[in-house]
């Protein structure tokens, strides 16, 4: 018979265990350098995103226009009136001013490095 205490030291680490995978976030962006574009209304955004296996970016949309690059994993990007594209890693993408997308990661952790030339004071990204 297992003692009490060892079943229940078990349940505290697998508990602990979940939590802490819970709390962590299935798409990190960490913003790397971000630059005003002279005389205009833009600024130049360069991100790392780190995203976990099977993590999902709902649709969206940009006030400006994104240019990723794929650095390891592999994700496909959803379009909207396009069919599914898969990009792997060194394969990279560009997304125009204000088209509907998402993005669904594969199996693997993705490294991607996102550059975007967006409108100042809007947020990076919305609902579309």
């Amino acid at each position: 018979m297992v003692p009490i205490r060892r079943i229940s030291a078990l349940a505290l680490t697998l508990l602990v265990a979940a939590s802490v995978h819970a709390d962590t976030p299935p798409i990190n962006r960490i913003p790397l350098e971000r630059s005003d574009v002279p005389e205009s209304k833009y600024v130049a955004i360069v991100a790392r995103v780190e995203a976990q296996p099977g993590a999902q970016l709902a649709r969206h949309v940009h006030p400006g226009v994104e240019m990723t690059t794929c650095i390891s994993g592999e994700l496909d990007l959803l379009i909207d009136g396009k069919p599914p594209r898969h990009i792997v890693a060194g394969e990279h993408f560009q997304i125009p001013v204000g088209v509907v997308h998402a993005i669904s990661f594969g199996a693997e952790p993705a490294v991607l490095i996102a550059t975007f030339v967006v409108e100042k004071d809007k947020p990076l990204s919305s609902p579309p």
